[in-house]
């Protein structure tokens, strides 16, 4: 009962004979859902079908003054390309299907808009099989590392990023049946979800069409020119080596859990000179309130963000929290720095 590329050819001779597409395995699932949903109940999985979202709320999906409130220039012309890519494919989707009949499209009830409906689906809700578990449960590996499914049922469950690292939620019984496993314990009547990857806002934003407020995977990175020789430290406490111009930067992760990582302090001494690139010693107070005041003076602080919009105005909402964010990492920023640099006071006295 699961939507595959192997289940939408075994069921449309037509889609075997569509060549040059830019995505296959995704556009002939993409057209097996359109196919089956024109046949209303006579069609196959139609209960499934009747519980997908009418409507999505992924970036591809926004409108010109939407993407406008991320104020993310880059993010918004990632979901501009994507969208692009989706009338691509159905423009190469279209050259295709001439040959099979005329007007063959038209007469299944796809269009471009409905095509993008079910990109959308497969995009959210899809989910990867490795060869490994389809083996073991003797289902056919068509020689690829992974199998893409659209599960119905499993597709409904939400996303807990606190889920991380407990454990895989989804696998293959030895029957053939698709199994939604607890990696924790459930109360009665509470939600089960599952963990879809370590993504930050931007991304859920771009593929699933929703946010989580203060997002453990949303970053911000604080780069400072070094030494190269204060690279393998710097590395020991996280920090990632980069080359810009000629010059080595120490890239150093902010998160709203750890806004000030010991690595950024370290960084910033070297930066300064305050130590040789070769030293292994720890800072003194004064070594370390030096470096504090001068990452003080390199990031800005910023004004608290206002209240966020209802998540009744859910696309608004979700913008708000994503531009939300470079404000929330620089106070949470200072806010340590200055702690920080009370304990050095005290310390050096």
């Amino acid at each position: 009962m699961c939507w595959s590329a192997e289940k939408a050819r075994q069921s449309y001779k037509e889609l075997n004979e569509l060549k040059g597409l830019a995505s296959p395995d995704e556009d002939v699932m993409a057209l097996h859902l359109l196919l089956e949903r024109f046949k209303g109940d006579a069609g196959w999985n139609a209960e499934h079908i009747r519980s997908l979202p009418r409507s999505f709320d992924m970036l591809p999906h926004w409108s010109e003054a939407e993407l406008g409130e991320l104020e993310e220039p880059d993010l918004a012309n990632t979901a501009k390309r994507l969208a692009a890519q989706v009338r691509a494919d159905y423009s190469a989707v279209a050259r295709a299907a001439e040959n099979i009949g005329e007007n063959w499209l038209e007469a299944h009830g796809i269009d471009f808009e409905s095509f993008f409906w079910a990109k959308s689906v497969l995009w959210s809700r899809c989910v990867d099989f490795s060869s490994e578990l389809l083996a073991s449960a003797g289902l056919s590996v068509v020689g690829k590392e992974h199998c893409r499914l659209l599960v119905p049922g499993f597709d409904m469950a939400n996303h807990n990023h606190r889920l991380v690292g407990t454990g895989r939620t989804h696998t293959i019984l030895e029957d053939g049946n698709v199994a939604l496993v607890a990696s924790v314990d459930y109360e009665k009547g509470e939600e089960v979800r599952i963990f879809y990857e370590k993504a930050d806002n931007n991304r859920l934003l771009l593929w699933y069409g929703f946010v989580v407020e203060e997002n453990p995977f949303d970053a911000a990175h604080i780069r400072l020119p070094v030494d190269p020789k204060a690279g393998p430290r710097l590395e020991k406490l996280g920090a990632v080596m980069d080359t810009w111009h000629g010059k080595v930067l120490a890239q150093c992760r902010m998160t709203l859990a750890e806004p000030l990582p010991e690595a950024a302090i370290l960084a910033a001494a070297f930066c300064q000179n305050l130590i040789p690139p070769e030293s292994q010693e720890p800072l003194t107070a004064r070594q370390e309130l030096e470096a504090l005041r001068f990452l003080q003076r390199c990031l800005p602080k910023a004004e608290e963000p206002g209240p966020l919009p209802p998540p009744s105005n859910w696309r608004s909402y979700c913008a708000a929290v994503v531009r939300g964010f470079g404000p929330l990492i620089q106070l949470a920023f200072h806010r340590m720095v200055e702690a920080k640099m009370i304990s050095a006071l005290a310390a050096a006295k």
